[in-house]
């Protein structure tokens, strides 16, 4: 291609550039109303998702704030203002924060003896336990024995047999909850429906609860 050539794609392609500049200058100015509310539009939106951002991470660490200060309490045996705290935290906060609030308060409540609360607390936590399962295994045990104070012994084993099914069989609860749920059964006047789990007991247990649950086992059979 010669020089003139050349010098002359060049001359066109600054050409189309002036052109479309110019183009949208007019266009600008003709539409200047549009163009400041799309700007302006744009600014604010920029400023919600900051906002909302922050908001959110203000949210978190507050959330997070309060659970160490309500975990302090409940260690300390303040379950009363524990409750609170926890309560606070499941008001106006949601997620697994709630979630983990929500057990925490049921603890404190069975600590009390308060079993009707624990229990409505222990349900509220495991009707969203399959977003937040951390402590699903905890709070079906919890329930059980709610169920077991009140005596009502056949609940207590179903949902203490419950409880296992949430648990590997190398998990260091297993062979506790295993004999718990048998000694469930037998109080409820159904030693049979506990045998398998006395035996899970035996094979899994050490020490006492190895013994216990292998008599119970030789007893039943």
């Amino acid at each position: 291609m010669s020089a003139t050539a050349k010098r002359a794609r060049k001359h066109i392609r600054e050409d189309q550039l002036v052109t479309t500049t110019v183009r949208f200058s007019e266009w600008a100015q003709a539409h200047f109303n549009q163009v400041i509310i799309g700007i302006v539009a744009l600014v604010a939106v920029v400023a919600v998702l900051v906002f909302a951002a922050n908001s959110r991470e203000n949210s978190a660490r507050e959330s997070e704030r309060q659970m160490g200060s309500a975990m302090a309490l409940m260690l300390q045996g303040d379950y009363n203002a524990a409750k609170s705290s926890f309560q606070q935290i499941v008001e106006r906060h949601g997620g697994a924060q709630a979630a983990k609030a929500r057990f925490f308060k049921a603890e404190c409540e069975f600590k009390q003896g308060s079993l009707e609360e624990a229990l409505a607390d222990y349900d509220a936590y495991l009707a969203n336990s399959a977003d937040y399962p951390m402590f699903e295994a905890a709070a079906l045990t919890g329930k059980a024995l709610c169920f077991e104070g009140v005596r009502n012994f056949p609940e207590a084993a179903t949902v203490m047999a419950s409880a296992l099914d949430k648990l590997d069989a190398k998990d260091p609860r297993y062979a506790d909850t295993a004999m718990a749920a048998g000694d469930l059964f037998a109080a409820a006047g159904k030693p049979r429906d506990g045998l398998k789990y006395y035996q899970l007991a035996a094979e899994h247990g050490t020490g006492d609860v190895k013994a216990r649950a292998t008599v119970a086992v030789e007893l039943i059979e």
